[in-house]
């Protein structure tokens, strides 16, 4: 089987695999969003710190699980905040107080995967589980095509990046970091994504002006995400951030782009759905 065939099957199943889980209900949901977070801690602190210190990077993949699923027990969003500040601060001060200097300068590395992986999807999960504004009994309504919209727009993008820079590139967009991004793709995808996203709007029943702007935002914030993790690789010498998918590496390979736009998509559905 050639790497193309393994490629387009391993992705078929992954597709469906997420969005099953991200249509079912909102127990489905919330762990495929953990299991997401989980897997790419563990492949953030392995690139990052190898096999050193162990122990505490356990803990902060709990903790970042802690922090994604978060927004499922918590009805208000005060309390999410409060609770993963804590949790936070209170974890790397304990250390601080336990811990070896060697170990203690090993925290903020540490503490960076919370932000790059946990906070974004903790952000995704508020916004697609907005609360129904009661002040007493808050009840947490989770939308599932607002995520499934969500994922087909990064999907879309990725796959019309790749199409058009195939197609039609010409001029590197950062030859330094990823050789075979150009800006033809770039374009593309922008072009492509944006058009996608009225379909999309029509089947998902979301209003269109705000779907083009997510649209807009997943693939310029995307292609960044791209860059970050293509810059991070090339760091420290590789090619993929895992194995755990055939054919496509890691959970970060296939995430990169979905982690970076995260904050920016969810702040657009927070405020403006």
């Amino acid at each position: 089987m050639n790497n193309f065939t393994k490629r387009a099957i391993t992705g078929f199943f992954f597709i469906a695999f997420i969005s099953a889980l991200t249509l079912y209900d909102v127990r489905t949901f919330m762990f495929l969003i953990a299991l997401i977070g989980g897997l790419g801690l563990v492949e953030y602190y392995r690139i990052m710190l190898n096999k050193t210190n162990r122990v505490l990077q356990m803990m902060y993949i709990l903790m970042g699980v802690a922090i994604i699923t978060s927004s499922f027990w918590l009805k208000n969003h005060i309390e999410i905040a409060l609770f993963s500040l804590v949790l936070l601060v209170g974890l790397s001060f304990i250390i601080s107080l336990l811990s070896a200097e060697k170990v203690w300068k090993t925290v903020p590395l540490l503490i960076s995967g919370l932000f790059y992986i946990a906070l974004p999807l903790m952000l995704f999960s508020i916004a697609v589980m907005k609360s129904d504004g009661s002040l007493e009994t808050p009840q947490n309504i989770y939308k599932p095509f607002l995520a499934l919209n969500l994922f087909v727009l990064i999907w879309c993008s990725d796959t019309f990046a790749y199409l058009c820079g195939k197609a039609f590139g010409k001029h590197k967009l950062f030859e330094k970091i990823s050789p075979k991004k150009t800006v033809e793709g770039f374009v593309g995808a922008i072009l492509l994504t944006v058009a996608f996203s009225f379909l999309l709007s029509y089947w998902f029943k979301i209003p269109f002006k705000i779907n083009v702007l997510v649209a807009l935002v997943s693939v310029v914030f995307g292609t960044l995400g791209d860059l970050v993790e293509s810059q991070l690789k090339r760091e420290y010498g590789l090619k993929d951030s895992g194995n755990i998918i055939p054919g496509h590496g890691g959970i970060l390979d296939r995430f990169d782009a979905f982690l970076i736009a995260l904050p920016f998509t969810s702040a657009c559905y927070y405020f403006l759905i």
